[in-house]
């Protein structure tokens, strides 16, 4: 059990110096980029497409769910297309 236990840390060791490397991490700082810029970007579809449909909604007689549908999308704009950019603003008045 011991011995477990210390293969164990050394593999946990070795993972942590391997994921610390400059070009490793430099390569995981890449990903992580692109991953937040394709969640970003799919938020922003679903945003306009919420407005779309909930516009939809509203002019079949649908009011109520329209309504829900449309505010939420809004909401989903708000948040996808200015989150970014309020961000942005603080890291340059912060910096």
């Amino acid at each position: 059990m011991k011995r477990l236990k210390y293969v164990y840390y050394f593999a946990c060791s070795g993972l942590i110096i391997l994921l610390s490397h400059p070009a490793v991490a430099s390569r995981l700082e890449e990903a992580a980029q692109r991953g937040q810029s394709i969640v970003i970007s799919v938020g922003q579809v679903t945003a306009v497409i919420g407005i779309v449909l909930g516009g939809i909604a509203m002019s079949i007689g649908m009011a109520n769910l329209g309504r829900m549908v449309l505010m939420s999308g809004v909401i989903g704009a708000a948040a996808t297309f200015g989150g970014p950019a309020v961000i942005d603003m603080l890291k340059e008045v912060f910096r």
